[in-house]
Parts: structure tokens; C-alpha cells; sequence
């Protein structure tokens, strides 16, 4: 490891919908979950940070388990505030003109309701300095959500579009945290663990 933290974003797995904000992993998810901590567990995470939301503390969980670890909740890696009753990711959105959008990569064109963006965007730009720059020389694991994962990589490439990509569940990105709070990065929404 360099000098820098390298801070592996993990999108969280697949929920099961309940009707909440805040629904679980369902089956698919939990096998997400396992099939991403396995692949991270030799790769020298020497911490694991979550939102608070239960659907990343569950992502978080199998990792943390093989690791020994805690689970450090940090609710600035929390999901975009919105006038949304429930959770419904887009294998559950019933109005087909959005998930047309979605598909077609037409993210802000029907796809993505009003939210906090320069919120989300500022906190999560924080949270992952912070969490950095605590742990210089090391790689440790951030599990967020894909709206969030959006507005932090959309501000570190100064991207005027607010959600650019589509994040698959369990995706990691990579971004390098270095000493004078800069961030360099790596990769973006790496998937291969699912294969």
C-alpha cells in the first residue's frame, strides 16, 4: 500500500422490498452480500464502514464476519433524501416510462426523483476524506447506496450530471485518499465478484 487509503465504495446488495424506506436483503441479496465479502477477505480491508440503513449494514455484514471486524455506522453514507414512502429499486418501479429512461441511461430525464443532491454530494465527499485520511496506508470498505456512490463520483470528476451510472448491487469503485485530502480514482462500479 502507498502512503495513501484506498477506499473500496461498495453499493449495497439487492434488497428484499417491504413497503419501508429501509427494507432488508432478501435471498438474491444475502448471496450478493456473501459472494462480495468473500472476494474482499483476502484483500487486506483492515476496517468496514456502513450507512446506517439496514440493507448496507446486511452487505456489510458477511465480510465483517470473516474479517472479525466491526460494522462503524457513519450515517453521512446514507442513500438521497427524498418525498419517497418506500424503497424501490428499478426492478420494482411499476411506471414503465422510467424504467425506459433508466435502461436507455437517461438517469435525470424520469428516472431520478428531486432529492438532496449538493447534500448527499458534500456529505459524501466528507465522510470518505474523513474516513481516508483516518486510516492512511490502508484499504478499508464503504458500503453505500447508488445514488450516493453517483454524487460522490460525479463531484470528484466535477460531472454536471447528478447520476451518470448504473451501480450495480455489490458494485465497488476504488478511490485513493491521500494524505492532502485529494482523491484519485481508480476504478468505477467493478462487478466481477458476481460472475
Amino acid at each position: 500500500m502507498s502512503e495513501s487509503c484506498e477506499v473500496l465504495l461498495v453499493r449495497h446488495a439487492l434488497p428484499e422490498p417491504d413497503g419501508t424506506k429501509d427494507p432488508g436483503l432478501g435471498e438474491v441479496g444475502r448471496e450478493q452480500a456473501e459472494l462480495v465479502g468473500a472476494y474482499l477477505a483476502d484483500k487486506g480491508i483492515t476496517a468496514i464502514y456502513s450507512s446506517q440503513l439496514k440493507r448496507a449494514i446486511e452487505t456489510a455484514g458477511p465480510l465483517a464476519r470473516i474479517l472479525g471486524h466491526n460494522v462503524v455506522i457513519d450515517e453521512r453514507l446514507q442513500e438521497w433524501k427524498s418525498s419517497a414512502t418506500h424503497y424501490a429499486g428499478i426492478e420494482n418501479l411499476p411506471d414503465p416510462e422510467r424504467v425506459r429512461s433508466f435502461r436507455e441511461g437517461r438517469f435525470e430525464e424520469g428516472f431520478m426523483p428531486e432529492h438532496n443532491h449538493e447534500e448527499l454530494q458534500s456529505n459524501m465527499l466528507a465522510v470518505v476524506r474523513d474516513i481516508g485520511l483516518a486510516h492512511q496506508g490502508e484499504r478499508i470498505v464503504a458500503v453505500s447506496h447508488g445514488g450516493a456512490s453517483n454524487s460522490f463520483l460525479a463531484g470528484i470528476l466535477e460531472s454536471p450530471r447528478r447520476f451518470f451510472f448504473n451501480p450495480g448491487y455489490t458494485s465497488i469503485s476504488r478511490v485513493q485518499v491521500w494524505p492532502d485530502g485529494r482523491f484519485v480514482l481508480v476504478s468505477i462500479n467493478e462487478t466481477s465478484h458476481l460472475d
